[in-house]
């Protein structure tokens, strides 16, 4: 009888939060799977991209059919002036980048422009960055566009070629999705008719048009476009981009500001307190340094607020410092990318949410988007995950009358932007696209309960109207 081998002890390690490479990469996938406009989903692959792989150019070229043949044509970048990739275009197998899509290989090049196959924009001033590297998009057995990575320094090492490689096929994921939305015929609105079950959080009930919290990367993108229309003088540019967040900041604290008077004296004495602590954050001095920092250093302004929200989100992780002090940060570190969010959709003229909006959070909802709901008189709430009821964001809802709805399984399956939802927050229902007769029933509703708290007539009420 052989003798049992002993066992080897197992090391298990969970990659929590932290790592920005591997945060990074889930992300990008998170991102190619969002149903979203395809430029902005390109937009927002190429941002994250950049700060993976470490470069300062990331351009998606993409396959287009004419009389003549095809061509490829940048569709997304980062790095380039917005305005002076509108008309770069290849053929299939000009320069590196055709090349790469006839041969489906990628290609390094340590100096570009000194390759024969290399051709040349000047308007793009791509001789600042040589450090060349060409992937495929593969779909299939096809190249429908190259990605295209440059830097100023720094060879392309063997394992970073394989990573962007592994890095292209969300890209290329991207694509097939966007294809199969076009090919689909879109449902009505009657066929995606739901009535779906959550947590009542916050009373009430209230109709709206469906809005979400936009991403760093969507709005990275309208930025690139209010950029190019802009001055090109380096000091006026500077000025611009350093008065749109300064201003973006300045706004949105005034709005929470009166947000936090009207619910305050609604919220116990522990909420009270949390209430005052996050008015703290507003004047962090630190906060601000990080902003003025990043608004005067030029570049998106976005992406540069997305900045400033990681390295908050990593501080409590490189803390030595006792649980409970980890866990405020860890708190807080939540509370200002949702700030950053806020202050970067101001910065491009964006107000979230919007009066009458029903919104739909994905994760949570924190006291930051639910202090800008109540400023902006948000109609109703809807959260696709659970929320803890006592939680300050939830209590700030319930302080403003905001009808609230969490848990809903299915919310962002069955909703779409600009559908029309209601949200009961008695009940713990979410209706998407409800019939007219719900919609009557509901009218109907809120007509009994505003004659029922309005004084009658010889009261100083007004006589109602007769017929």
């Amino acid at each position: 009888m052989s003798q049992r081998e002993p066992e080897l002890p197992l090391s298990v390690q969970v990659h929590e939060r932290g790592d920005a490479a591997l945060e990074g990469v889930l992300r990008l996938i998170d991102e190619a799977a969002r149903p979203r406009p395809l430029s902005e989903v390109l937009a927002a692959l190429c941002a994250e991209v950049s700060q993976i792989v470490g470069c300062e150019i990331v351009s998606i070229y993409l396959r287009e059919k004419h009389d003549d043949g095809e061509d490829l044509r940048i569709a997304a970048n980062v790095g380039f002036p917005a305005g002076a990739i509108q008309k770069i275009r290849l053929h299939v197998g000009e320069g590196i980048v055709g090349h790469v899509a006839q041969k489906l290989r990628p290609v390094s090049v340590e100096l570009a422009p000194t390759d024969p196959r290399f051709k040349a924009f000047p308007e793009l001033g791509e001789e600042r960055y040589p450090i060349f590297l060409a992937v495929p998009l593969l779909v299939g057995r096809r190249a429908e566009g190259v990605m295209v990575l440059q830097r100023s320094r720094e060879r392309w090492t063997a394992e970073e070629v394989v990573l962007a490689t592994a890095l292209a096929s969300s890209f290329a994921y991207a694509l097939e999705r966007a294809r199969v939305r076009r090919s689909e015929v879109s449902p009505s609105k009657e066929s995606r008719r739901a009535r779906l079950e959550g947590e009542a959080v916050s009373p009430g009930s209230e109709l709206g048009r469906v809005e979400t919290l936009p991403t760093f990367e969507g709005l990275a993108a309208r930025w690139a476009t209010m950029e190019a229309e802009q001055p090109v003088d380096v000091g006026v540019a500077a000025t611009w981009r350093a008065s749109r967040v300064k201003d973006a900041f300045e706004t949105l604290v005034r709005d929470l500001s009166k947000a936090r008077k009207k619910v305050a004296p609604k919220l116990d004495a522990a909420q009270r307190t949390a209430l005052e602590s996050l008015a703290l954050l507003e004047s962090d001095s630190r906060f601000l340094e990080m902003l003025a920092e990043e608004g005067a250093k030029g570049g998106n302004i976005p992406l540069a607020l997305r900045k400033v929200a990681r390295e908050y989100a990593q501080a409590p992780y490189k803390s030595t410092v006792a649980g409970s002090v980890q866990g405020w940060l860890a708190e807080r570190a939540e509370e200002v990318e949702e700030l950053c969010l806020l202050i970067a959709a101001r910065s491009v003229g964006e107000r979230v949410p919007t009066g009458s909006a029903a919104l739909l959070v994905p994760e949570r909802l924190s006291a930051v988007v639910a202090l800008a709901a109540v400023a902006h008189k948000t109609a109703a709430i809807a959260v696709g995950n659970s929320v803890e009821p006592n939680a300050l964001g939830p209590a700030i809802a319930r302080a403003a009358g905001v009808p609230a709805v969490s848990g809903v399984g299915g919310l962002f399956a069955w909703a779409r932007a600009g559908d029309v939802v209601l949200v009961e927050g008695d009940e713990g229902v979410v209706r998407v696209n409800p019939s007219a007769t719900q919609i009557a029933r509901f009218r109907q509703k809120e007509r009994v309960a505003r004659e029922t708290v309005s004084p009658p007539p010889g009261e100083g009420g007004e006589e109602p109207p007769r017929g």
